[in-house]
C-alpha cells in the first residue's frame, strides 16, 4: 500500500523536526486561540504527531513518504470511511474528542465485521484555515485514546485547507483472526442471527440531539443513547470470538434490515427477525415514546449502532453464548436464516409474518 503521509518528496520532514517543534516555545494551544491559519500544516502536523503513540518495532510511521508494517502471512484487511460535517456530525453536538473517538471506532467496526485485529490507521483531515488548533488537538487526542483502547497506532495521513467544513477520511488496516476473514456470505437456511449490544440506541441518540438537547445531559437515558450516537464501540473481542464459528458476519452501520438484506443477497435465502427479541432497551423505548416512533423500526432501520450480526449455525449457539459471557457483551438470538427469499419480521406472539425492506442513508439524495 502507497500511503501518502504528511510530508512530501519536496518537503520532507524529519521525525527530529516533529520532536524539535514539540519541545519548542511555541504559542501555547491551551492560551489564547491559535487558528490553523497562523501557524501551517507542518506544525499543524507537529501538534498530532506528538499526541501519537510510538509506532512498534519493525514499523515506519509518520515521518518519511510512505508508512511501512511488517508482512503478515495472514494476509490484511483494509478499510476506509469518510466523516463529512453536517453529514455525518455537528460541531455543536459533539467535542472534537468524541469525534476522533468515533471516527476510530466506526472505521475499527469494520474490521471486527471481518473477525479480525485492526493494526493501524491512516487519516487525511480537510479543515477551514480559520479553526482554532486547539480543536484539531483535541480530535487527535480522541483518535489517539481510541487507538490505545483498541492496539492500534496512527502511522500517516494528509492534511489539506477547506473553504467552509471539515471532513475527516480514516483507513484503518487489520489482520484476520486465526480462522480467517468472514465474509457477509456464507450464510444458510437454519442458521441463527445474533447480534450484540442493544439496536436503535444511536438513532435514538440523533433524534435527541437534532431536537436541541445538548450532551452532557443530566439525565440518565438521555446520556445513554446520546452516548451510543456520539461514542459507538466496535465489538473487536466478539467479532474474534464469533469468527469461530460464524458463517457470515458484518456490523450495523444503515440498519439491521439492509445488513441483513446484503448478508442474504446471494444464494436465494432470506431471513426471518422475530420482533419480540430485539434487544432494546428501556431508554431507547421512552424516546421513541417521547418522538412518537416505534422502538421496533428504531431497531430495525435507525442506523448507526455498529453492532456486530453474525449469522451462526445451530450447533455453534452454546459457544457464542460462551463467548459472550467470557467477553462481558451481551449477544442476543433475533432471528433465523431461510430458505425463502426477503426479509420477514415475525409479529408478536401469536401474529404473523412481515415482508420489509431497507431504507439505509442515501448520501446522494442529500441537496
Amino acid at each position: 500500500m502507497n500511503a501518502c503521509l504528511w510530508v512530501s518528496a519536496s518537503d520532507k520532514m524529519q521525525i527530529g523536526d516533529f520532536r524539535a517543534f514539540a519541545n519548542s516555545e511555541k504559542p501555547t494551544l491551551r492560551g489564547d486561540v491559535v487558528r490553523i491559519q497562523d501557524v501551517g500544516e507542518r506544525e499543524l502536523i507537529s501538534v498530532i504527531h506528538r499526541l501519537q503513540a510510538q509506532v512498534p518495532l519493525g514499523y515506519v510511521g509518520i515521518g518519511d513518504d510512505a508508512a511501512y508494517l511488517p508482512p503478515s502471512s495472514s494476509g490484511t484487511l483494509i478499510s476506509q470511511d469518510m466523516l463529512v460535517e453536517n453529514v455525518h456530525f455537528r460541531v455543536d453536538w459533539t467535542t472534537a474528542e468524541q469525534l476522533g473517538e468515533k471516527a476510530v471506532a466506526v472505521n475499527i467496526s469494520d474490521i471486527a465485521a471481518m473477525g479480525g485485529q485492526p493494526v493501524a490507521l491512516l487519516t487525511s483531515l480537510s479543515v477551514p484555515g480559520n479553526l482554532d488548533v486547539q480543536w484539531v488537538e483535541d480530535l487527535y487526542r480522541g483518535i489517539a485514546k481510541a487507538l490505545d483502547w483498541y492496539g492500534a497506532v496512527l502511522v500517516g495521513g494528509d492534511t489539506v485547507g477547506s473553504t467552509d467544513r471539515i471532513a475527516l477520511d480514516v483507513t484503518v488496516i487489520g489482520r484476520p483472526g486465526p480462522t480467517g476473514p468472514i465474509w457477509r456470505t456464507g450464510a444458510k437456511p437454519g442458521d441463527r442471527i445474533f447480534v450484540t449490544g442493544r439496536l436503535g440506541a444511536a438513532y435514538a441518540g440523533y433524534l435527541l440531539l437534532s431536537h436541541g438537547t445538548t450532551w452532557p445531559s443530566t439525565v440518565l437515558s438521555e446520556r445513554s443513547v446520546m452516548m451510543a450516537h456520539l461514542s459507538p464501540v466496535a465489538r473487536i473481542q466478539m467479532g474474534l470470538a464469533m469468527a469461530s464459528w460464524a458463517h457470515a458476519m458484518t456490523d450495523v452501520s444503515d440498519g439491521l434490515v439492509v445488513e441483513l438484506e446484503e448478508i442474504t443477497r446471494f444464494g436465494s435465502i432470506g431471513a426471518t427477525i422475530w420482533q419480540d427479541s430485539l434487544p432494546i432497551d428501556a431508554a431507547t423505548r421512552a424516546m421513541a415514546e417521547r418522538f412518537g416512533g416505534d422502538p421496533v423500526d428504531f431497531a430495525l432501520f435507525g442506523g448507526e449502532d455498529y453492532e456486530l450480526v453474525a449469522i451462526i449455525p445451530p450447533s455453534r449457539v452454546s459457544e457464542v453464548l460462551s463467548s459472550a459471557t467470557r467477553c462481558g457483551v451481551a449477544v442476543t438470538e433475533v432471528g433465523v436464516i431461510t430458505e425463502s427469499p426477503g426479509i420477514r419480521i415475525a409479529g408478536t406472539t401469536g401474529g404473523g409474518e412481515r415482508v420489509v425492506y431497507g431504507h439505509g442513508f442515501n448520501h446522494f439524495s442529500l441537496a
